[in-house]
C-alpha cells in the first residue's frame, strides 16, 4: 500500500508515533466523554468545589493530567529528536509549543477538534518547507514565520468567537472556598 503514489506515503509510510498519535483522539475523546475518570477530569476542570463535595480527590486529578500531559509532551519531543530528526540541537522544536497551546484554545478543549487545528497547522508548516524546496522567490524568513502568523491569526478569530475555557483553569483550589 505504501507504493500507492502521493497517499501511500502519507498513510503508509509514517513513524509509529504518529499512528499512535492518531488513535490518542478517539482514546481521549471517549475517556473524556464516558468514563469515570473523566467525568472527574472535566469536573474539577470546570468547578472543582463541585466535584470536592463529590468526594472527587482534585489536587490527585489535577497532578495526575498535569504528569499525563508531561509525558505526551516528552514523548512527542523525543520522537522528534530522536526517531524523526536523528539529531538533538538547541531550540529543535523552534516555538512550536505556543502553536500546541494554540491548539487547545482553538479545539476549545475538545480532542476531535483539536486534531483538526493540528492538520491545518501541520499543513501550513509543510506548504513553508515546500516552498523552501520548490525555491519559490519568497524570502524565507517570511516562510518560516508562516506558520506562527496563521497561528496568531486564527487565535485572532477565534478571539470573536466565544470559546469557554475550563472555569477554574490556572486557579488554584482550596478546600472550603
Amino acid at each position: 500500500l505504501s507504493n500507492i503514489p502521493v497517499m501511500g506515503e502519507i498513510f503508509f509510510q509514517q513513524n509509529i508515533l504518529v499512528y499512535g498519535a492518531f488513535a490518542l483522539v478517539p482514546v481521549s475523546w471517549f475517556v473524556l466523554n464516558k468514563t469515570p475518570l473523566g467525568l472527574s477530569i472535566r469536573a474539577v476542570g470546570q468547578h472543582p468545589e463541585a466535584a470536592d463535595s463529590l468526594g472527587v480527590n482534585i489536587v490527585r486529578i489535577r497532578y495526575f493530567t498535569v504528569v499525563l500531559g508531561g509525558m505526551l509532551s516528552g514523548i512527542a519531543g523525543a520522537s522528534l529528536s530522536i526517531a524523526l530528526l536523528n539529531v538533538f540541537q538547541q531550540n529543535l522544536t523552534n516555538g512550536m509549543g505556543f502553536i500546541a497551546v494554540a491548539l487547545v484554545y482553538f479545539g476549545a478543549w475538545r480532542p476531535t477538534t483539536v486534531l483538526s487545528g493540528a492538520l491545518l497547522f501541520s499543513t501550513v508548516n509543510a506548504i513553508q518547507i515546500w516552498v523552501q524546496v520548490k525555491g519559490i522567490n519568497i524570502p524565507s524568513d517570511f516562510t518560516l514565520m508562516l506558520p506562527y502568523i496563521v497561528t496568531i491569526m486564527v487565535l485572532a478569530a477565534m478571539a470573536k468567537r466565544r470559546i469557554h475555557s475550563p472555569a477554574a483553569l490556572n486557579k488554584p483550589f482550596e478546600r472550603g472556598e
